[in-house]
């Protein structure tokens, strides 16, 4: 519980609250974009093995999460740092080693946990039936389709929460979002027949 109402006090105190926000969506969507590509890529091919789109997987989301995470820390950092400046030259006065100061710092920290986090969270729950079929509970078929149908309402469940952030109409936003996974598969559909 203390943990939450410092979090909730550093994204008050440095103004950031709509970034791990942002960063959630964002890179959830990358997360389930990949694995998608991933998994349709495999099964195009027909030759990847359950275990194999696993590793292929899980090496993906271990990337996008340290390139993530780092990428947004080094970013939100820079941009947390230049706050603090401003706010130092309105106000004549050296803030290092204030709450203020220390809450923009912490705020960078956290965008770049869920970041991170959102990335390979997202993109393990699309590939968990493969992680079942490794472990001899499901077909290959039936992982196939199951990692579909969940990566496809996973994307189609963010574009919702993005139409109630802005106050659009939550089926269309759920439904553009859904389209994206399905150009993506389109795209891979159309890569395979010209290879």
């Amino acid at each position: 519980m203390r943990m939450f109402k410092r979090l909730k006090r550093t994204l008050r105190y440095s103004n950031s609250a709509e970034y791990p926000r942002r960063y959630a969506v964002m890179n959830a969507f990358d997360g389930l974009i990949t694995i998608l590509g991933i998994i349709l890529g495999s099964k195009l091919l027909g030759s990847a093995e359950a275990g194999q789109i696993v590793a292929a997987s899980v090496g993906a989301l271990i990337a996008m999460g340290i390139s993530g995470a780092s990428g947004t820390y080094m970013t939100e950092m820079a941009e947390q740092e230049r706050k603090i400046k401003e706010l130092q030259d309105a106000m004549l006065t050296n803030l290092e080693g204030t709450v203020l100061v220390k809450a923009h710092r912490e705020a960078a920290v956290v965008s770049a946990l869920v970041d991170s986090a959102a990335a390979i969270f997202a993109g393990l729950l699309a590939v968990a039936p493969y992680f079942l079929t490794v472990a001899g509970y499901l077909s290959e078929v039936a992982a196939f389709y199951s990692s579909l149908i969940i990566s496809l309402s996973l994307l189609f469940t963010l574009g919702v929460f993005l139409g109630k952030v802005a106050g659009r109409s939550l089926l269309f936003s759920g439904l553009k979002a859904l389209g994206i996974g399905c150009i993506t598969l389109l795209f891979l559909l159309l890569l395979n027949l010209v290879l």
